[in-house]
């Protein structure tokens, strides 16, 4: 069966259909006109900036000139407005490679990549002595209006960045200076500071020469972030090619210097082939990095303070490992490795996936992109990752999907998406910048961007089909907590209802109750109590090992410690930022790494032995003094804690997934000492543990909080619960059958298995149970279980013999003679005081005799309460049992004196004169009297010996 891809991809701009239909529109009203050229169209994509405005060239007649020469174009498309505007018309033909324009459009920069040549005409030569045939010259262009063009006067074999810098709104048209970095590979990083002037209305040109500043030299590798107005650059200290690169990241601000965040020397070495050899450059669109194309490094940040950098380690090429090492075996298999050191945690995350030909492994580019929580890893068709590294949570529960042939995975097949466009000559993805669109993606090869989202379907048949009970876990988390909605959950549930039978159901409920109870409780809390609540079942920071059916390793995760390595520096920030609290946050994560260990996390597991001991004394202390049960102190007090906490909040809560629990099957008045004391004992140490971690907090904030905490977990039982049912294919407000006697339907059974499921993880977790769960699981397993297996599981303490279950019993089921034996089996079971209620409700010559025999005991033992029920019911004999009728129970209750069996008026005179007595003594009313214990003694002497006493022992 063919599996959903777990990512979709829907395409948000076309470099073809957006852009060259409109240079085409307006080429037809050329023509119309007598201007139009008929040159065809190439448009090339050269760049974007923070407002998602797409820089772009093509190739076209120039406008000015008389001879008909093609030249360069740059033109500017707005993708959320789709207005088109030419920014500037070349002289000649140039290869553009990089293009940026200032927030006010009224300054344009590019790069070119030309051929070299010295003022003699000979090639030139490198400042290292090397020939090369292409070298880059930058250019900077007033555009409104069109008139001066500039050359930089700088010219190098390395390649050249320009980028000017953009604050918030549009931009505002009366600015007096404009900002532009430049960055030589290799080389430096410089500032330009152009002074502009007015001309006429709208129109601006520089005045003077612009100002230089030098803020960084000798970088390896540089990113620009175009959101948040951010450099990131590897450099070398040092000029020893074997030394360790020290990554910076540098804040720009509207009305501010330029400020050094954070420097951090990261354990990367540059390759031989980077650091010797002539750089080799990729001039990919939408591209925002300088650097080598061999050396492969991505900065990311997610919401909360999370700042990553990804780094995929280099892979010698076949011709290069042929020319080091002369004999390499028969088979040339490598490792693909990347490593991403997350910079918030102090940690690094590093994937070794081995088995991979040297030839194929070469030409494996992962791409790396933040979405939600999570980064992704991405090869088309090939592998799909996605690292859970937020700063909210320890590194966990990672999934990892791999294909293994990639050429039977044409669409997406097994999971791991391809691009809707495959390319035929390789694939380079680049993020694409769109406002409100979360993640969107641009394929280079194609000039096709596409927003990515994930697929609730592909997520739920990879987590039906995975192998691994680790990647099934993963995507159970990423559901709970990381997800927006209900719905991929509740897909999730109804695949582990097709399989009920596999071991990992419970855990995975677990996942489930544990992360959507931490879900619903982080939109209500702050930061500092969070992080002691728990997020995840299962131990954080311990890797993964993901293999596939045959055993083969597919990809290793590990962890090691940063804090070790590197000293992080960072400044204070007292500037306003131009993406709100980034750094704020960062530096409280920062500060947290040296607590961490002082802020565990609460564990409900560790509650069991605490509800075990409570359980136990609430056993100890259920002595019967004249009706009234005595109540140690803890008890009282636990009994306390759960009454405060279902205190106010009896109004239906939404869960965390999105919707309301139904449960019409569940009777939500009934009530359950044992869960009141789980509740209770959970408020009551949760209160303790924020309390104790949380010293300036008052007990009654912390108490509130723990109040929450219980709620949610109760949502998120009726929650569970409700999925369990819908996806089995109940009504979402149905019940079971009224009749407990009447056998359960398949249906019925698999519901009973999966509940089974659901109950074997709320016990593990200490989780609260909805009111009315005991008697809806007791009453499922009695109608499909056998008789055997349902007293075994009675004896286990897995299903509980409520008093609503056995008044179900006693009135439904009939009392033939396999009936009778079962409530025999289920009365005998029963605690005392409930064994004698349900005797009463049953109209049978058992019944009839224990309960005279205990009745008489009581008179004899001189009324000695036996702790009855404490309702009083009038029981009467019917002639179910007997052929010959017994009286009225409306009759008069005193004792019949003209009795014909001697011994029985005897016995019932001494009974009549000591009964007032015991009224007199006894608080609890009765529920049989000495009418019924006569009815009762003269219809069992006639069953079993007949009108013929003569063989009757007085």
């Amino acid at each position: 069966m063919e599996q959903t891809a777990m990512l979709d991809f829907r395409t948000c701009f076309d470099a073809e259909k957006d852009i060259v239909s409109l240079l085409n529109q307006e080429q037809s009203s050329g023509e119309d006109a007598g201007t139009g050229t008929g040159v065809p169209r190439q448009v090339r994509v050269l760049g974007q900036e923070r407002d998602g405005a797409v820089l772009y060239t093509w190739s076209d007649i120039s406008p000015y000139r008389q001879d008909d020469v093609v030249v360069s174009h740059i033109g500017l498309y707005e993708p959320i407005s789709k207005v088109n505007t030419v920014l500037f018309v070349h002289e000649k033909l140039v290869n553009l490679v990089n293009c940026t324009v200032n927030q006010e459009r009224t300054l344009l920069a590019f790069t070119t990549q030309e051929k070299a040549t010295s003022s003699s005409g000979s090639p030139s030569w490198h400042s290292e002595g090397r020939q090369h045939a292409q070298v880059y010259r930058s250019y900077l262009a007033e555009v409104q209006p069109a008139n001066r063009v500039f050359y930089l006067n700088i010219e190098r074999d390395n390649y050249l960045m320009v980028q000017f810098l953009h604050g918030k709104g549009h931009g505002d048209a009366t600015s007096k200076e404009s900002h532009m970095l430049f960055l030589i590979h290799k080389e430096l990083i410089g500032l330009y500071h152009m002074k502009l002037s007015r001309v006429g209305y709208s129109g601006v040109e520089m005045c003077g020469q612009p100002r230089t500043e030098v803020l960084a030299k000798r970088f390896q590798w540089a990113q620009w972030d175009h959101q948040r107005q951010r450099l990131y650059y590897l450099s070398q200290k040092k000029k020893n090619s074997n030394s360790k690169l020290t990554f910076t990241c540098m804040q720009f601000y509207e009305k501010y210097p330029p400020e050094i965040m954070m420097e951090v020397q990261l354990p990367i070495y540059l390759p031989p082939e980077v650091s010797k050899a002539p750089s080799i450059y990729e001039h990919l669109p939408l591209s925002n990095k300088v650097t080598d194309q061999k050396l492969l490094c991505d900065v990311l940040t997610l919401p909360g303070g999370s700042l990553c950098i990804c780094y995929q380690h280099p892979i010698m090429s076949p011709e290069d490992h042929h020319a080091q090492e002369e004999d390499i075996g028969e088979y040339d298999v490598v490792d693909i490795e990347y490593s991403v050191f997350m910079l918030h945690r102090g940690t690094v995350l590093h994937c070794c996936m081995p088995g991979f030909a040297r030839l194929e492994a070469v030409n494996i580019r992962l791409h790396f992109f933040p979405i939600n929580d999570y980064i992704l890893v991405f090869s088309p068709g090939q592998l799909l990752h996605l690292l859970n590294v937020a700063a909210e949570f320890e590194p966990c529960h990672h999934i990892v999907w791999h294909v293994v042939s990639a050429a039977t995975n044409v669409n997406g097949g097994h999971g791991v998406p391809n691009l809707p466009s495959p390319s035929t000559d390789g694939r380079s993805l680049t993020t694409f910048l769109r406002e409100r669109a979360g993640l969107c993606v641009y394929d280079c090869r194609q000039d096709i961007a596409y927003r990515v989202s994930v697929s609730k379907e592909g997520f739920a048949d990879v987590f039906a089909g995975c192998y691994l009970p680790s990647t099934r876990l993963a995507i159970m988390h990423y559901a709970a907590v990381h997800h927006k909605d209900s719905s991929l959950a509740k897909l999730l549930v109804g695949k582990m209802c097709n399989d009920i039978g596999s071991p990992e159901v419970s855990g995975l409920l677990t996942e489930f109750l544990v992360g959507t109870t931490y879900n619903a409780m982080r939109r209500q809390l702050d930061m500092r109590i969070l992080p002691l609540l728990q997020f995840t079942s299962t131990e954080t920071g311990r890797g993964q090992l993901e293999k596939n059916e045959k055993g083969q390793q597919l990809a290793r995760i590990t962890y090691s410690s940063l804090r070790d390595i590197v000293q992080m520096k960072y400044s204070k920030v007292d500037k306003t930022q131009s993406d709100g609290s980034f750094w704020e946050h960062l530096r409280y994560n920062l500060q947290k790494l040296s607590i961490a260990d002082m802020w565990p996390r609460f564990n409900t597991t560790s509650l069991q032995q605490h509800i075990t001991a409570a359980n136990q004394e609430a056993a100890f202390a259920d002595d019967l003094v004249e009706g009234r049960v005595r109540s140690s102190s803890l008890l009282k007090r636990i009994s306390d804690s759960a009454r405060r906490a279902f205190s106010g909040s009896s109004t239906p809560r939404k869960g965390s997934l999105g919707s309301y629990a139904v449960l019409t099957f569940l009777n939500a008045a009934e009530r359950d000492l044992e869960q009141d004391r789980v509740v209770g004992m959970t408020v009551e140490q949760l209160t303790d543990h924020l309390s104790r971690h949380l010293p300036r907090e008052t007990r009654v904030k912390v108490f509130n909080v723990a109040r929450e905490f219980v709620s949610c977990q109760l949502q998120q039982s009726k929650q569970l619960l409700q999925f369990i049912w819908t996806s089995l294919g109940f009504q979402p407000d149905g019940d079971l059958a009224s009749n407990v006697g009447e056998p359960g339907s398949q249906a019925e059974s698999e519901l009973f298995h999966m509940t089974e499921r659901f109950y074997m993880a709320a016990q593990e977790l200490c989780f609260p149970l909805p009111n009315g769960f005991k008697t809806f699981f007791t009453t499922l397993g009695f109608r499909c279980l056998d008789s055997h297996v349902f007293l075994q599981y009675v004896d286990r303490g897995v299903l509980h013999l409520t008093d609503d279950f056995r008044d179900m019993v006693m009135e439904d089921l009939g009392d033939d003679r396999d009936n009778s034996e079962m409530k025999l089996n289920i009365v005998s079971r029963l605690p005392k005081r409930q064994a004698l209620t349900g005797l009463q409700q049953w109209n049978h010559p058992i019944s009839t005799r224990f309960l005279s025999k205990q009745y008489v005991s009581s008179l004899l033992l001189e009324g000695e309460d036996l702790g009855w029920a404490s309702q009083p019911r009038r029981v009467s004999l019917t002639d179910s049992y007997s052929t010959s009728s017994s009286q009225d129970s409306s009759e008069d209750d005193s004792v019949d004196a003209h009795v014909h069996f001697p011994p029985l008026a005897t016995l019932m005179k001494l009974l009549q004169m000591k009964e007032p007595h015991t009224r007199r003594h006894s608080r609890s009313g009765r529920y049989v009297d000495l009418k019924f214990v006569q009815q009762s003694a003269l219809q069992q002497t006639k069953q079993e010996y007949g009108t013929n006493l003569s063989n009757v022992s007085f």
